[in-house]
């Protein structure tokens, strides 16, 4: 019982919203198919500014063939699809347009006198579609009037049913039977796929509806009205001059991802007695007179004439899957033979530079795991080549050569140190594994400045290359033994080489950025010295408590760590790999047993060292924990920390380790709870696209507070600005709470270079 307590405690009520499944595209808009592209809605941003943007940007990676086939067949004509065909007629491309209704079809079906927003407001695209604010028949008006002026080559009622490659590019075959060749399909269906259900009894009813289109409808009926989203607040809105009654229901408790104009509207006709509200409600039946309704401490019965169910739309995910295009985060085998080599080269990697120092298994199993991660990769390749074809830019070529050479390196260091006895530029493999750690962030993290451009990506991204290659790999495994062996760190008997580096343990300028229980070697020693004591207390206990109360936890692990480091420079590609399953909300606070075990185990090691010349039977405390300090370091520093914390970077994002198991992110997650740090939202420009909550490699659902207006205060935060700087309606900003002051940051989080 006072485990969930205390963890509902550091979580502080934070949502836990799922993100919405699409299809997994590159930033060329490309699919896993080679020239097969998503526009639109289906990129994941509901924006019609954005979408008919993507229709002109698209033709930037469409390749250009010389054939008798269409350069490009296009699917759909929504915005996007329409102001793409406008593109390629501009460019003098050969082009299609194959509509599986009526150009606008999706647009036609909203509720009349639907209220259109053109945000963002101050974005001005290149299409030459223009979006402003109006109504829905303003809408289709001025898009009517963009294809009367812009004649398209369009055939309308011929959905496509089949996408097949061929020899020279895709062959589509609709419905009607026609088929058409094409060098590159453009997919610009919209999400408007099939809605959501309820999955209750008497839901196919024929008074249930699950779109809204004429509030007249509703004229002298006893309407229901399932939602909280924008759409169901609108519906209820238009029916309120209509119906004799209207009864919404709502499975929250407020409305937090509606406009606060038609929240506020809503509100005030509810007040009026124009509709009757109910929050923290589920519908559990339907039939033609009545629905029941189920609160949490009653059961309702409700008169309904019709049923409105306006909950949302599931993306066409089997026209998708039925093609072969990949989905968001879905696992196919070659994902699974790709996570398997990747967990056996970092077992290698972490019991390999391990063997040297730990017991004689070590090398078995990173020997035996060498040979079985070379054997999966080889079959990983094999069939990536031949079943899996796809373009190869530069980046790509860049990052497959530097893997495999990171893979080779690392494996030919080993074997010839376990079993040649012989140590390239004399140095175990631990120090070349640092070295290509290092090399990685310094890497990637150059690669992230130059695609992330924004102020505060810059300097994060230099503060963590830096520390990394100074404080945790030039300084104690080159300067420090280099001046050691000039003389330059005073006489063995001097107060460097006995408190800060006693025996020439060069080791220990680890723990001068790696603080305890991250690094437990800092308090956790037998001969630990006073200077150490003090030190690591003091980082440990006061200086990241500090930096943790006015710039939030990512100031340590956004800014400074090395886990931190690979994972936002190396792990930026992956970060929408992170699970928001219910399962990993549940999974997210292990580290705190973790840490539990660290604080545990160390208190009883300085008890033993400092107190067994007093009391001789605390010897034995320092026999059980360190018996217990060997499995914790196989566990949680080799097994958690290295191998599942770098193993799951292509898989499950490079985050798994900080936000599940990590102890110093346990820790500080505690010091969170009290931060002034925040990321502020502006309620009325969210439009709950989920971009924010898809990018977060830590978990957090930053829509659910964005949504609502609330400060995002989670203590999984780790700064790394993704959720601002990707926000497409700039809604987020860095700030600290002072009281009810909101001081904002300085450094800029979300302007794009």
């Amino acid at each position: 019982m006072w485990p969930q307590v205390y963890f509902n405690w550091l979580k502080k009520s934070s949502p836990t919203g799922e993100v919405e499944i699409y299809p997994e595209l590159s930033d060329s808009y490309e699919t896993n198919l080679p020239n097969v592209f998503v526009i639109g809605d289906l990129t994941g941003v509901p924006l019609l500014k954005m979408a008919t943007e993507s229709g002109v940007k698209v033709w930037n990676y469409i390749p250009n063939f010389k054939n008798d086939r269409y350069d490009v067949v296009i699917i759909g004509s929504g915005p996007s699809g329409v102001s793409c065909a406008i593109e390629a007629k501009r460019l003098g491309k050969k082009y299609i347009v194959l509509e599986s209704n009526l150009p606008f079809q999706t647009i036609q079906s909203y509720p009349n006198g639907k209220p259109i927003f053109a945000e963002p407001s101050g974005y001005v695209g290149s299409s030459a579609i223009k979006i402003v604010d109006t109504t829905k028949e303003g809408l289709l008006k001025d898009l009517n009037q963009y294809l009367k002026q812009n004649p398209i080559q369009i055939l309308t009622n011929q959905r496509v049913i089949h996408i097949q490659k061929d020899q020279i590019g895709y062959t589509l075959e609709t419905e009607s039977g026609s088929q058409y060749q094409t060098n590159s399909v453009v997919i610009a269906m919209g999400k408007s796929g099939d809605p959501k259900k309820l999955g209750i009894k008497g839901e196919m009813g024929s008074n249930v509806l699950y779109r809204f289109i004429d509030p007249k409808d509703t004229k002298d009926q006893s309407i229901v009205i399932v939602g909280g989203g924008d759409t169901a607040l609108e519906s209820a809105i238009m029916c309120s001059e209509y119906a004799k009654e209207i009864t919404l229901i709502h499975r929250g408790n407020e409305f937090n991802k509606a406009k606060s104009e038609n929240v506020k509207k809503v509100l005030t006709l509810s007040s009026q007695g124009k509709i009757k509200i109910l929050y923290d409600a589920r519908l559990t039946e339907i039939n033609q007179t009545n629905v029941f309704v189920q609160k949490k401490d009653s059961a309702l019965k409700i008169k309904s004439d019709l049923v409105y169910i306006l909950i949302g739309n599931l993306p066409p995910l089997n026209f998708f899957q039925k093609i072969g295009v990949k989905l968001q985060n879905q696992k196919n085998f070659l994902d699974w033979l790709g996570f398997s080599s990747l967990m056996g080269f970092a077992f290698t990697a972490y019991f390999g530079k391990a063997s040297f120092y730990g017991p004689f298994w070590f090398s078995v199993v990173a020997s035996i795991s060498a040979l079985y991660s070379t054997l999966s990769l080889i079959l990983y390749a094999t069939i990536s080549l031949t079943k899996n074809k796809q373009k190869f830019d530069g980046w790509k070529i860049f990052k497959v050569t530097y893997f495999l050479f990171v893979f080779l390196y690392f494996l030919s260091v080993y074997f010839l140190a376990t079993y040649q006895q012989f140590q390239l530029f004399g140095k175990y493999p631990s120090f070349h594994y640092t070295l290509l750690y290092s090399l990685t962030i310094l890497i990637f993290g150059i690669r992230r400045m130059m695609v992330r451009k924004t102020q505060y990506i810059f300097y994060q991204t230099l503060s963590l290359i830096g520390i990394q290659t100074f404080f945790l790999f030039l300084l104690p495994e080159l300067i420090l033994p280099k001046l050691g062996d000039l003389g330059y760190l005073g006489t063995p008997e001097g107060f460097i080489r006995t408190e800060i580096f006693p025996s020439d343990a060069y080791w220990k300028a680890y723990g001068f950025i790696l603080a305890w229980p991250l690094s437990m070697g800092v308090l956790y020693d037998g001969g630990i010295t006073n200077f150490w004591l003090v030190y690591g207390l003091s980082f440990s206990f006061v200086f990241i408590p500090l930096l943790v109360y006015h710039y939030g936890k990512g100031v340590y692990c956004g800014w400074t760590c090395s886990c931190g480091g690979l994972a936002e420079t190396l792990g930026d590609e992956y970060r929408q790999k992170m699970p928001h399953s219910k399962t990993a909300y549940r999974w997210e606070h292990t580290g705190q047993y973790i840490l539990f075990l660290a604080f545990l185990l160390t208190f009883l090691k300085l008890l033993s060292v400092y107190g067994k010349t007093l009391f001789p039977f605390l010897t034995l405390g320092e026999m059980i924990a360190d018996s217990i300090k060997l499995y914790y370091d196989i566990f949680v520093d080799i097994g958690l920390a290295g191998v599942v914390g770098v193993g799951c970077y292509f898989l499950y994002s490079g985050r798994v380790w900080c936000r599940m198991f990590c102890p110093l992110a346990s820790l500080m997650h505690i010091y969170a709870r009290f931060s002034k740090f925040r990321i502020f939202s502006e309620k009325k420009k969210c439009i709950s696209c989920n971009i924010c909550t898809k990018n977060c490699h830590q978990g957090i659902d930053v829509m659910g507070y964005a949504s609502r207006g609330i400060p995002m205060d989670s203590v999984q935060c780790v700064r790394c600005s993704a959720c601002v700087s990707l926000c497409p309606t700039d809604v987020l900003s860095f700030g600290k709470l002072n009281g009810n002051q909101i001081d904002f940051d300085l450094l800029d989080a979300k302007t794009r270079k």
